[in-house]
């Protein structure tokens, strides 16, 4: 398979961290602003095979002190916006956790409106559409997640498409979030959850009886089939991230992944690079990568991409101007 032909395809991407693909460069730089020693940044990047999600998530300890301000929040946005362009992803759902940037005293709209204003430059100067996730944490209270979707929602900004949940899936099940959740899908936001991600298929049910109408990652249910089947009926898009998954051991091996298995039962997957910089990886990458395992062919990449933007958490007007994009290539 060509990298030059799939670099050039316009490509969407729904399944994108902030804090885990800002560019190294960008990082670096950020590092030292602030003082941190030369290899701080090195810690940013997560092996190649993890002992777990618990031990991938600990990258993030590198990346978060420095994303504590609205001018750093505002230089990483952009920075992740123009890497996608770099490589003509021409729409992105840039997902991050309101919460996890007021260590130092910003408010939830200050660091929102931060987010907001390096997507927007990124926006005015490459032709990509971006859109942002609010991401409620696993590990925080019930009453701080609600209290976010709730001021999230009152907030009424354009960008912020929809909702999502992540973190330690393992230690804290979805039963966890479930009042905030209900609340944010109450008030007419869209959903999205990180389920079955760690080897447990019933949090990708309970999940879609929250509200979800995209699962992030989901590779759990590939052994159950009741799951396999709601999943198909509802029309509820799987967003895969087959590196990630692999470094995380959600999948231990390429031979055991099941992008082909679910593609050929007709469930709706989108695929995507889930943190660019912890694993070290781009959208291209991603594509070759299922390419050469799967014997993805041209036409399915083009379909995969359109599949993702029928299931975006954007306008209708923009989606098809996407998807006419990709279908014209």
């Amino acid at each position: 398979m060509n990298r030059e032909w799939i670099h050039a395809l316009p490509k969407a991407e729904l399944h994108c961290h902030l804090d885990g693909s800002i560019p190294i460069e960008t990082l670096k730089e950020l590092a030292e602003e602030a003082g941190l020693p030369e290899n701080w940044m090195n810690h940013a990047v997560a092996p190649a095979v993890c002992l777990d999600l618990k031990d991938y998530l600990s990258t993030f300890d590198a990346v978060l002190p420095v994303l504590q301000s609205e001018e750093n929040l505002t230089k990483a946005a952009y920075a992740v916006a123009r890497a996608a362009h770099e490589e003509n992803v021409v729409y992105l759902e840039m997902r991050f956790g309101p919460l996890l940037h007021q260590r130092e005293g910003l408010t939830t709209r200050q660091v929102i409106e931060a987010v907001c204003k390096g997507v927007e430059q990124a926006m005015a100067e490459f032709p990509i559409i971006v859109t942002l996730l609010a991401c409620g944490l696993r590990h925080h209270s019930e009453e701080r997640n609600t209290q976010l979707f709730e001021e999230i929602h009152n907030l009424q900004i354009e960008l912020v498409s929809g909702i999502d949940v992540a973190g330690d899936e393992g230690n804290f099940p979805n039963e966890c979030v479930e009042s905030a959740v209900r609340t944010g899908v109450a008030s007419g936001m869209q959903l999205t959850m990180h389920s079955g991600e760690t080897g447990s298929y019933e949090n990708v049910l309970t999940a879609i009886a929250l509200g979800a109408t995209r699962i992030g990652h989901g590779v759990a249910i590939q052994n159950n089939v009741g799951a396999i089947a709601s999943v198909k009926d509802r029309d509820i898009l799987l967003e895969l991230c087959p590196t990630s998954n692999l470094q995380t051991g959600a999948v231990t091996e390429w031979k055991d992944y099941p992008l082909r298995p679910f593609m050929d039962y007709g469930i709706p997957v989108s695929i995507n690079t889930d943190n660019r910089t912890v694993s070290d990886t781009t959208l291209t990458n991603e594509f070759l990568i299922c390419a050469n395992q799967f014997g993805l062919t041209e036409l399915e990449m083009k379909e995969l991409n359109i599949t993702a933007m029928q299931h975006a958490f954007a306008s209708d007007k923009v989606k098809q101007s996407v998807i006419n994009k990709i279908d014209h290539f």
